[in-house]
């Protein structure tokens, strides 16, 4: 995970992301000290002293950064999207026709969250923290999901149907499928080319008689 360039703007607070080797060094560090506290001791047992204190900081070096721990919070929740939906869009760039696209969008994320399975942990512990960042997260990405929808509706890859509710089915499905495998419910969570591979099958097929 790395930070973005300038100021960063999070409801009328700054972070200040620094200009100079060190000082962005000094920042990651504080973010990835802060992410494995999190995913360890969760959002609500963790303190800014915990974290000083694992990095190895002082806390007017926090400060200098962050002006709370819940900014940093959320700071750490944009950049788990920002590098969510890049994944995805790299890797769906690379395949033709919204069926093939699902497809890969749902390998990509259940790998990224394999790679990174403190981002689950994280993302949905932000319904504990304050309801509106959970609903601003996924209301985000449903937005842009529906776009996506749309599109292919226009360009007839689908029905005509409504792209609001289906996007809320195609995240519930990647996020659920994804924990299943990445907390190893049930059977046969190995293979998760073919699992999706299946899901997919099943979604274009249809449940019901």
């Amino acid at each position: 995970m790395s930070a973005f360039k300038g100021v960063f703007f999070m409801h009328e607070q700054e972070i200040k992301i620094p200009t100079t080797r060190n000082g962005l060094a000094t920042f990651q560090l504080i973010v990835d000290t802060t992410i494995d506290l999190f995913y360890k001791k969760g959002y609500h047992g963790t303190t800014i002293n915990n974290i000083t204190t694992a990095a190895g900081i002082g806390a007017g070096t926090f400060y200098l950064y962050f002006p709370n721990k819940l900014v940093l919070y959320r700071y750490i929740l944009t950049q788990y999207q920002h590098e969510i939906r890049k994944r995805i869009s790299e890797k769906v760039s690379r395949v033709e026709g919204r069926f093939e696209k699902e497809k890969v969008g749902i390998k990509t994320f259940i790998k990224y969250a394999l790679e990174n399975p403190h981002a689950y942990n994280i993302i949905w512990e932000s319904l504990y923290i304050d309801k509106t960042i959970f609903r601003n997260y996924y209301d985000s990405f449903a937005k842009r999901y529906e776009r996506g929808l749309n599109k292919s509706i226009e360009d007839r890859e689908m029905h005509d149907v409504n792209t609001e509710l289906v996007s809320y089915i195609l995240m519930g499905v990647t996020n659920f499928i994804g924990l299943k495998i990445l907390l190893d419910l049930g059977d046969n969570n190995d293979d998760v080319d073919k699992i999706v591979d299946d899901v997919m099958d099943i979604i274009k097929s249809g449940i019901f008689k």
